[in-house]
């Protein structure tokens, strides 16, 4: 009877080693799936990214660009008449606040893709650049058709607009978009109104 109660407690405290090793290793694999969950995150990386945004802008740029041209043909139009009347002036506002709403949509196809991780805050600033130049036409749509046009100011918010928007282009290395939106110092391309 002696050896019985030695060779249960073995067992006993093999099965408790076993258990614990077990246990021990089952945290550290929850523990370990834990981790790779919070960090593997579902966002595109930057490349990704950048591949739909040049996307939008070979798709959407095209129409905006189209939409500025006319824009300032229109305001041409305007004011080369002596005495322009206010169906001229909502001929050229509209024209303006087409570039406006074009611009608009663009920004909105960009803040509809999932963004990366990385380099967050400039993608934020593109966008928040983009919005600047198409409430910059917003705003010259309005003092046309107020018959207030004639404030230079109206050209150095579209002309800082444009600049912004190059800068963010180029930050995030956006080669279509920078084809399609251009340099600041690019003369001619676009017209100021």
């Amino acid at each position: 009877m002696g050896g019985e109660p030695a060779a249960e407690s073995r067992g006993s405290r093999l099965r408790t080693h076993i258990g614990w090793w077990v246990g021990i290793c089952s945290a550290v694999i929850g523990i370990l799936a834990f981790f790779l969950t919070r960090c593997e995150s579902g966002a595109p990386s930057l490349s990704e990214w950048r591949a739909k945004a040049d996307a939008i802008c070979e798709q959407e740029f095209p129409g905006v660009l189209q939409k500025m041209r006319a824009s300032d043909e229109s305001f041409l139009s305007l004011i080369r008449k002596t005495n322009p009347e206010q169906t001229d002036r909502n001929a050229a506002s509209d024209a303006a606040q087409e570039v406006s709403a074009s611009m608009r949509h663009l920004v909105g196809s960009w803040r509809a893709l999932e963004q990366p991780d990385e380099q967050r805050s400039e993608i934020d600033k593109l966008h928040s650049a983009g919005a600047a130049f198409s409430e910059a036409y917003a705003s010259f749509s309005s003092a046309i058709y107020l018959d207030e046009y004639k404030d230079e100011a109206y050209g150095d918010q579209e002309t800082a607009a444009i600049n912004a928007l190059s800068h963010q282009v180029d930050i995030l290395k956006l080669k279509e978009c920078k084809g399609q939106v251009g340099s600041p110092e690019d003369e001619g391309v676009i017209i100021v109104p």
